[in-house]
């Protein structure tokens, strides 16, 4: 087929480029924390809304649907990465589609930056100064019932060693080092 044809279709091993960051302030890449990451570009000001999180509305039985299929994912040895937050006592987003860039935002102990919901929109915020390279984390905020699932690796001084919701933390703190690394050993097993 003629490349000049206005008609001429795309070869089939055509991928498209990849989207940019939809934030002037941020750019992605490999991540020390875990796989991917996303890094401050300049320095951020405390209080900027650095990026929306984006993806689909779902029902809440929809999102357990689909966490029953990244569970299935994760025994298989695939992503396991949990792209979903809660947005009401309805609904939830489910952030997994490649142009979410925010999705790519590990976990801290110890973040920069909060969760905003303004008007069924999730927003990325930052709660401090942020200066340019610096990875951008905030805390996921996993229920304590699901700690053993979920270990984190955001190497904070006061991390407890698993994605636990900030208030939640001290119950994990009481839970002695070897019995923790032996329930998240149990758990990764039967997984």
């Amino acid at each position: 087929m003629c490349a000049q044809c206005p008609r001429a279709r795309k070869p089939r091993d055509f991928t498209p480029p990849r989207s940019k960051p939809d934030s002037r302030w941020i750019t992605a890449g490999q991540s020390a924390i875990h796989g991917r990451g996303v890094y401050a570009r300049e320095l951020i000001p405390d209080g900027t809304p650095v990026i929306e999180y984006t993806g689909e509305r779902i029902t809440k039985a929809e999102a357990a649907r689909r966490e029953t299929q990244r569970l299935a994912r994760q025994r298989r040895g695939g992503d396991d990465s949990v792209y979903i937050f809660n947005l009401t006592r309805r609904h939830d987003l489910d952030g997994r589609t490649r142009r979410n860039v925010a999705r790519l935002i590990n976990h801290s102990c110890a973040p920069n930056c909060r969760i905003e919901v303004i008007r069924g929109r999730v927003w990325i915020t930052a709660r401090r100064d942020i200066p340019a390279g610096a990875e951008l984390t905030f805390d996921y905020g996993f229920a304590f019932a699901e700690w053993p699932l979920h270990p984190c690796r955001c190497g904070a001084p006061r991390c407890p060693g698993f994605i636990v919701n900030s208030a939640q933390r001290w119950r994990l703190r009481r839970i002695p080092r070897a019995e923790r690394a032996q329930r998240a050993h149990q758990v990764a097993g039967s997984a």
